[in-house]
């Protein structure tokens, strides 16, 4: 089971995180991982039992995907 925070998403301002943002998901599917994104806070904690239903009862890997909309742009001093 993971919990992912994404990067690359709305408000990236590094251009080097787009390419692996939009990798992420596939990456994860193409080994078997079961993905379940989410965009609003409020998605977090359902989504979040419902992904360690799925791994732990079904014994599959799954990870919670945290759109970057979520935990706000990075910025690192840049605006």
């Amino acid at each position: 089971l993971m919990l992912v925070t994404m990067r690359g998403q709305w408000g990236e301002f590094n251009p080097w995180q787009v390419s692996m943002g939009q990798a992420v998901k596939p990456a994860l599917e193409s080994v078997g991982v079961k993905c379940f994104p989410v965009d609003t806070a409020e998605e977090i904690g359902e989504t979040f039992v419902a992904a360690a239903d799925i791994a732990f009862n079904g014994r599959l890997s799954a990870a919670v995907l945290i759109s970057q909309r979520v935990i706000g742009a990075k910025g690192f001093g840049v605006k």
